[in-house]
């Protein structure tokens, strides 16, 4: 999976059309924009990142000064900073061993058959509908391919895992905030109906209802690991839950309500 300083905002390509013009003209809105969009990908990037299988690499990226101090500054930014501060912290209190006894309790497929958490779109948005879950796992399939997401070797998850899906809407997010530098109205637009597809149909009905079966599972759980899950959840559900509502819960509202001016300068877990 993609590392905090390795999203490929070049690799935008996509083809959906566009309901709505949406990023102002001026110059002083569009860099205000520019550094929305890229703040809503380092945040994607760094809660994305936290539910891919823990490593020492992984860990080491999270913790790192530089890191935190950017994923910090997004969050601010945002008005997420107290929910990225708790995750940072619960991250660097864990070792990566706890890391690991936690995702295969919490995610981890035990020998009774049923995960304790399962980490999969599909499972809250189609249920038990076997043709429904292969076409929403299709629909994630093509969005990855269109916007050149490509899983590493070692992510032998479906595509419709919790952090491939929060890698694709980091580097969708990190697209658009090169499209307002570069001046790319058409792939702005282009980029900001994407994003609707991805927040409305897929992470909307899915990250928070996770967050929610994390928080159960994990309970009141003292130990490093499952406190870093929990907050790892809880800032994906309030970031996805903060675009979902910036554009009215995903109804047909003017584009200029969306993401583009929702939080920029607002302070910290204030909206």
């Amino acid at each position: 999976m993609t590392r905090l300083d390795e999203a490929d905002p070049e690799s935008a390509r996509s083809g959906i059309d566009s309901e709505a013009a949406v990023d102002g003209p001026s110059t002083e809105d569009r860099a205000a924009r520019e550094r929305l969009h890229a703040a809503r990908a380092t945040l994607y990037a760094a809660a994305g990142g936290a539910f891919c299988y823990p490593d020492v690499e992984t860990r080491a990226t999270l913790t790192a000064h530089d890191a935190r101090e950017g994923v910090l500054e997004a969050a601010e930014r945002l008005g997420l900073r107290e929910s990225a501060e708790r995750f940072l912290d619960a991250v660097a209190d864990a070792a990566v061993s706890d890391l690991e006894a936690a995702y295969n309790d919490l995610f981890g497929l035990p020998d009774g058959g049923e995960y304790p958490v399962v980490p999969y779109e599909a499972h809250y948005t189609t249920g038990s509908d076997v043709g429904e879950s292969q076409r929403r796992i299709a629909a994630v399939v093509g969005l990855m391919e269109t916007f050149g997401v490509e899983p590493g070797e070692e992510f032998a998850e479906r595509q419709d895992h919790v952090a491939a899906e929060l890698e694709l809407m980091q580097v969708v997010a990190a697209q658009r905030a090169t499209a307002l530098h570069r001046g790319d109205d058409e792939a702005v637009a282009r980029l900001a109906d994407a994003e609707r597809t991805v927040v409305d149909t897929h992470l909307a009905g899915f990250v928070p209802a996770l967050a929610h079966d994390v928080e159960a599972a994990a309970d009141d759980d003292p130990s490093d690991g499952r406190r870093a899950y929990r907050a790892a959840a809880r800032l994906a559900a309030e970031l996805v839950e903060r675009d979902h509502a910036a554009r009215g819960g995903g109804g047909d509202g003017d584009e200029s309500d969306d993401a583009d001016t929702a939080g920029e300068g607002v302070g910290a877990d204030g909206e």
